[in-house]
Formats: structure tokens, sequence, C-alpha cells
């Protein structure tokens, strides 16, 4: 194979990049093309029935291919699409959802109704998670890891794109204090230094939390040193998270405070919620908005009825079936997520809500006496449900099934799963939560026949 070669850019893959063409008829890929460019590539990686490649020029730029914004968009792997425009990302998403259904679901005709693209397809991050690493000439970077690696490229001067504003005038406050807490960062190599990441979150009020994620925890000069960026910049409360483990999990299981209240108090829709620095929490605001509103209208929720919720979390698709006045009974295998849903429906009075800590396949367990749920409510990890769960729901689920999904093919699979059990999917709409990356959230509906 030549050191470099011509391509043209056919379509876009599910996870995002650019799909061509060998002279052999293999498949490429080709990370940061788009649709109808004709591109100068040179070969990254070879296998017997695929190849991948890189742009090293842009001879003929597709219809939608636009300049990024950020400076560093060709070297962070945090956003991978700012070379595409917002229609032609949101056009890509409603394929990929319709070929998994297709392909994987094995669905002529999905069901798929339109999707509801967003608004604000930057500035929409309400929390970031930040790497630090020491720079060339010993200072400390902070920005986001350079695609398939453990480089840390550092953010631009003038901040990231898709953080909310709140989010990155605290983010930039911290980037030029950070030095002054005397911290080094760790280091996995050598194992020497403690801090690993800086968390930053922000509620809709744009008040922000700080967490310092470090392998031991802070000494008394640096917790002090961070106290004082309590009301700067918008910081409200500063928290230091302990992560000794190593792999790629950012935050542990212990949190200590340091300055400014423990937990946040965010507002969705008219309903409170709790977030503490390790709770889980949708990064977009104004897209969980119209995720639930896709959830209210795929069926007719009915005051009263019992909903059996499966990966629960902290509440967030509970709380707006209660106040509808449905009976919800949410499990999640997070202890402390559970709590929170717990403390998020006390202080929304609804009292109708329950929840236990148990994985999904336990949920039939752990049900309210004479609880007999019309539906069951699936908002699974990426993964898709756990194994022998769709079976599970064969064997004892009710006779309607809502599955919040952010996996096309996770979900296409599940699909198959539950259709031969007898479930149809009666429908299926893509939400984008995730503006300038491939990721696609969905609400589909499947009835038992």
């Amino acid at each position: 194979m030549p050191q470099s070669l011509t391509l043209e850019i056919l379509s876009l893959a599910a996870g995002g990049d650019g799909v061509g063409r060998l002279p052999d008829g293999r498949t490429v890929f080709v990370p940061r093309s788009a649709p109808g460019d004709r591109v100068e590539a040179g070969i990254t990686e070879e296998h017997k029935h695929y190849a991948r490649a890189r742009v090293l020029r842009v001879l003929r730029a597709g219809a939608g291919r636009v300049e990024p914004p950020c400076p560093v968009a060709g070297e962070c792997g945090g956003c991978a699409w700012q070379h595409l425009d917002y229609p032609a990302q949101a056009e890509a998403k409603h394929g990929f959802l319709r070929e998994a259904l297709r392909r994987i679901g094995g669905l002529d005709d999905p069901p798929l109704a339109s999707m509801l693209a967003a608004g604000q397809p930057f500035q929409y991050r309400n929390k970031a998670q930040v790497p630090v690493a020491s720079a060339p000439d010993g200072s400390l970077r902070m920005g986001y890891y350079r695609e398939g690696s453990h480089d840390v490229v550092a953010l631009p001067a003038e901040g990231c794109r898709l953080l909310a504003p709140a989010v990155d005038a605290a983010l930039r406050f911290v980037r030029e204090h950070l030095a002054d807490l005397g911290l080094r960062p760790y280091e996995q190599s050598s194992g020497e230094g403690s801090l690993r990441h800086v968390m930053v979150r922000a509620d809709s009020r744009g008040r922000a939390m700080v967490v310092l994620v470090t392998r031991a925890p802070l000494g008394q000069s640096a917790a002090e040193a961070a106290a004082l960026w309590v009301g700067q910049a918008g910081i409200a409360s500063v928290q230091n998270n302990l992560q000794s483990k190593t792999g790629n999990v950012v935050l542990g299981v212990e949190t200590r405070l340091i300055a400014g209240p423990p937990a946040l108090d965010e507002d969705l829709g008219g309903l409170g919620f709790r977030l503490q620095a390790t709770s889980f929490f949708q990064v977009n605001r104004t897209q969980t908005l119209a995720l639930l509103d896709a959830l209210l209208a795929v069926r007719p929720w009915k005051a009263g009825e019992q909903v059996l919720e499966l990966y629960c979390g902290v509440g967030t698709l509970s709380l707006p079936l209660g106040r509808l006045g449905a009976r919800v009974h949410g499990v999640e295998n997070n202890a402390a997520a559970v709590d929170d849903a717990r403390a998020n429906a006390a202080a929304n009075g609804l009292a109708q809500l329950s929840f236990s800590a148990a994985d999904a396949l336990g949920a039939w367990e752990r049900l309210p006496e004479g609880f007999k749920p019309s539906v069951a409510l699936m908002d699974p990890p990426r993964k898709g449900l756990e194994p022998g769960l769709a079976a599970r729901l064969v064997e004892l689920g009710p006779p309607e099934l809502v599955y919040v999904s952010c996996d096309p093919a996770s979900l296409a699979r599940d699909v198959k799963l539950l259709a031969a059990g007898g479930y149809a999917l009666k429908s299926c709409r893509g939400v984008d939560l995730f503006p300038q990356t491939p990721h696609v959230e969905s609400v589909s509906l499947l009835v038992r026949a």
C-alpha cells in the first residue's frame, strides 16, 4: 500500500469516522473526514478486511464540512465532529439509529420518528472532567486526552467551546490558580505525584462546584489555598475526591468537603435535584428537557399506574413521571445514587416514589408488596441491558417497555432479543444530547404482542 492515496469519503460510520474504499475494495475508516470529501490520506492500520487512515490534506470539501471553531479540534479527543456543520451531524445520527435497527435489530422498516436536534450545539456541557499533566516547561497542563492516547492536549486560551459559560469560567480560574496549591500531577508510570483530574460542574443558576481528584488527601496548605476559590468566578464549592486506583475511572468513592456546600441544587423543568460530586446527571440540561418531553410523549402515562424503572440513577426520569401521578419504583445498583433519588423525591413531595439498591436482574425481588407494574422504564449504560435481563423481561416483564438508550447498536441488539420473546418495537426517536460528537440517545416503546 502506498504511503498516501486519494480517497472519496462516502458516508459516516457509527463511531463517527468517515468511510471510504481502498483500490482493493476494502473499507477504510478516516477520522475527522466528512461525506463528499476528497482527501489525501495516509494509512495508519491495515487489516484483512479493512484499514484505517488519517487525513493529510483535504483536496475537495464535502457539503457538510466547516472550519472547526476550536484551534485544537484536530488534536483534542474531547469532540470529534467540529469539522461537520450541525445539520449534517443531526442527519448522521438519525441514520445511525436507522441502520442499527435494520442491520442489527433485523427491522426492514424501523418505526423511527424525526430526530430531536439541539438548538444550541455549543456551550452546553454543565460538567467537565479534565486531566492534569506536566507540560515540558514544568508547568501544569489542563486539557483533554489526545484521541487514542493519554497525552493531554492543553485547553486553548479562549476555553472549551463545548462547556457552559459557568463551567468554562470556573475552569479558567482554576487553570490560572492551580499552581498555587503546590501539587504535582500524578504520573502513572512512576507512581509519583497526586493530582489526577479537575472536575467542574455547574447548576442552572451558574453556581460551580470544583472537585480536585487526587491520589491522597490534600494537605493543609493546599486545602487552605483551594478554599479561597469559593466566591471567585462563580465557584460555590470546592471538594477533594480521592482516587487511588489505577485505570480510567475518574472519581473514587470518598469525597471530602474543602469549602462551601456539599451539593448543588439543580432545577430541571420545575423539579429540584441534589447534585453531589459523584452524582450522575445529564450534562446537557436543555436537551435533557427534550428527552423528558420525548419520554412523556412516547405513551399515555396515567395517574396511579405502577412503573418499574431499571437503572434509575438519581431519579431524573422517575420524578417527572411521579409529578404526573405515577407510582414509580426505581432500581439502581449505585447505593449513593439511590440515596440521592430518595432525597430528590422527598424534596419534591413525591412520596409515592420508592427506590431500591440492586442490579436490574434483582429488581423483581425488591418490588414493594402488591406492586404490579404495567410498564418498565429502562435507561441502561452504553453496553445496554445486562446479560440475562432481556430474558427476565420476557418472563416477568409488563406489557410495555420504554427503553432510553445511549447507543444505537446495543439498543438494536436488545430490541432483537426482546422481539424474540414477543415484544415489538412501536416507536423510536433520537435525541441529540451530545453535539460535536457521534453519540446519540433515543427513546423507544416496545409492546408485547
